[in-house]
């Protein structure tokens, strides 16, 4: 016990001194950053330069990290300070472009932990979201190529290596045999040489300089020198072969080395044709909003899993044609669903184990079904999953827990990455920023792009909830959507995003507000908590600090649902449907995305997005996306099928 204890103590201590000195650093070069900066308001940047190195020994490399602070990351010193970064961090961060560096910003305020690769990561997962499909696709298909060419070449020279191996042994056994440092040149010896020649002219070319043009052993002398002496093996003008000649021949052979790839390839005349429409497996459904979207995007449901029953009740309602499981996804025989050609395996699994305004309990909350979602993805193997969940995710209390989360995936054979994505970007009055976490499976060439955003559709509570507030003839509903209406917005870094009040992150059913919500409600001018069961009226309005409240209906318009798509059950029930919900838009924006990594698709989001059904509008189901195209292009595959 007191081993236990002591080793307790020392990692404690230890914990709490390095978390100091991180912060002693990390103050040491905004400490640095504001020095140069203050240098730079006095004397020219190429004289600031100059002094810094010459008379302060400033490094290079450090010295533009410095000089970029200012215009860069001036601002965000306390978010920096917080996440206690390191100085190659900053260094990274200078240099990113704006998207990046505020993506990352945005995380380390959340309490994400991020390290230079972290920052790598995301530079080039938005480098990426900024190609056209088909920019993107060419250039995957260019790294395709490029990496089947160096695996043919590494392949050629492991075979070359090993047969000038095997041709160096030979001579070598000739001379143990023959007790003697010569051997003689035999036509069999020579017949090899000849064969080991094209391959090693189709290697490294033909032609090589003269070796008195080359330093003495240098790799150009080594290469010219084997290709020497195997011509004269070849061609007869050697006859008798020594140590000197064997070792130039050594110098190529390397080690042996012969690459077999066991695994079976699939005939192209086996592939299946490509599907009319892209087949979805959904988990905890809920109220259908995600399922609306994607539905939007084109796809099929094979099936809608969902434990709760009045959800599942709206499910059945509102889509009769849709097979809707009413069960535990943690009891589910997910390998049913392997057989049935699932391209998309999704859903939003409960985030209230990583939500912000929960207990935060994370994997150790009895709700968390994160990995439930692994054990979907592997046992239905689906092209791609995709599942929704709160920023909290990415806290660095939670970092082991997602590391965990992301091995998993990939010993399931995925390659898997988080993006974020916000409803305010795709024409919602909600300031609801969520992540996805999108995974491909390795042998697949899919190119998913975060879908872009939308800065035309946006809109305000004032013009989305006009109608539903003055159902009751409410008298100040006029003025209430003036104010929603001309108030500016800014987000968490105090930048301004635009004129017209969003509303703060529609939830679930609440009694009362959560700490920090009737603030902010207050600022929108809305009552949050308990959902209002009723427009505002005149009465109501007369009282003392009347703030008009948030029916489920007005919520449900909030988050993007049509206003015919019926909810079943009570207040609490239908409240927590809606909160929960992913908003269509994203799910249509998302799944969007996802059919185009899939079929390669290069989508107008314009027209796709742009002229989504709003709010309000009854929606009708429309045929397959461009059908023209999708008949056309199955009909050319089966084509090509065919003539495979």
């Amino acid at each position: 016990m007191a081993d236990i204890d002591a080793k307790a103590q020392a990692l404690s201590t230890a914990r709490n001194r390095i978390l100091q000195l991180q912060e002693q650093m990390t103050d040491k070069v905004l400490q640095m950053a504001a020095e140069v900066e203050k240098l730079m308001d006095v004397v020219p940047l190429s004289e600031a330069k100059a002094f810094l190195k010459a008379r302060c020994n400033l490094p290079a490399i450090e010295l533009s990290t410095y000089v970029g602070f200012a215009k860069t990351l001036k601002g965000s010193e306390d978010v920096l300070r917080e996440a206690r970064v390191s100085f190659p961090v900053v260094k990274a961060l200078v240099s990113a472009d704006p998207d990046a560096r505020r993506e990352i910003l945005e995380r380390m305020e959340i309490g994400a932990r991020i390290d230079t690769k972290d920052v790598a990561s995301i530079r080039r997962r938005l480098a990426a979201a900024k190609l056209t499909v088909v920019e993107a696709l060419t250039a995957e298909n260019k790294r395709i190529v490029a990496a089947v060419a160096r695996k043919r070449v590494t392949q050629a020279i492991s075979g070359f290596e090993a047969s000038m191996a095997a041709f160096s042994d030979e001579l070598r056994l000739h001379f143990r045999k023959g007790q003697t440092n010569r051997v003689v040149v035999l036509d069999g010896l020579r017949h090899q040489a000849r064969r080991l020649l094209d391959e090693f002219d189709s290697l490294f070319g033909g032609e090589q300089p003269p070796l008195a043009s080359l330093r003495h052993m240098s790799p150009q002398y080594r290469i010219a020198h084997a290709h020497h002496v195997l011509g004269d093996i070849a061609t007869g003008r050697l006859s008798e072969i020594g140590p000197v000649q064997t070792s130039a021949l050594q110098a190529v052979a390397g080690r042996a080395r012969v690459s077999f790839d066991p695994r079976p390839r699939k005939p192209l005349a086996e592939l299946t044709s490509l599907p009319f429409r892209p087949r979805v497996l959904e988990l905890c459904a809920g109220g259908g909003g995600l399922a609306l979207g994607l539905e939007r995007a084109g796809f099929e449901h094979v099936a809608l899993i969902e434990f709760n029953r009045h959800a599942a009740a709206t499910l059945r309602k509102n889509r009769p044609n849709w097979n809707v499981v009413e069960a535990d996804v943690r009891k589910v025989d997910f390998t049913r669903y392997r057989d049935q050609r699932i391209d998309l395996l999704t859903g939003g699994l409960p985030c209230t184990p990583y939500t912000t305004v929960g207990k935060r309990m994370g994997k150790q909350d009895e709700n968390d079904l994160m990995m439930e979602g692994v054990r979907a993805v592997r046992d239905v193997a689906p092209k791609a999953f995709a599942f929704e969940n709160v920023e909290g995710l990415l806290h660095s209390k939670h970092s082991d827990y997602v590391a965990a989360l992301l091995r998993k995936f990939s010993k399931a054979g995925y390659v898997t990455d988080i993006h974020r994505i916000n409803t305010r970007d795709y024409g919602l009055a909600q300031d609801r920023s969520r992540i996805m976490i999108v995974g491909f499976r390795k042998d697949l060439a899919g190119v998913f792009r975060t879908p872009p955003k939308f800065p035309g559709l946006a809109t305000n509570m004032g013009d989305v909830l006009q109608d539903l507030m003055s159902a009751n003839a409410w008298n100040g509903a006029e003025d209430w959507v003036r104010r929603m209406r001309e108030r500016p917005e800014f987000d968490r870094f105090g930048n301004p995003i635009g004129v017209g009040a969003l509303s703060d992150t529609i939830r679930g059913y609440q009694g009362s507000p959560k700490k920090g919500e009737a603030r902010r409600a207050l600022e929108n001018g809305v009552s949050y908590a308990p959902p209002a069961k009723a427009a505002p009226t005149n009465e109501e309005a007369s009282r003392q600090g009347f703030l008009p409240g948030l029916t489920n209906r007005m919520r449900a318009r909030l988050q993007g649902f049509p206003d015919d798509w019926e909810f079943v059950g009570g207040l609490g029930a239908v409240a927590n449907q809606i909160g929960n919900a992913v908003a269509p838009a994203v799910g249509q924006a998302v799944g969007l995305a996802l059919v185009s990594a899939l079929k390669g698709w290069d989508i107008d989001w314009e027209a796709m997005i742009g002229g989504a059904p709003s709010p309000g509008r009854v929606f009708v189901s429309a045929p397959p996306l461009d059908a023209r195209t999708e008949v056309a292009v199955s009909n050319r595959f089966r084509k090509f099928e065919a003539q495979a």
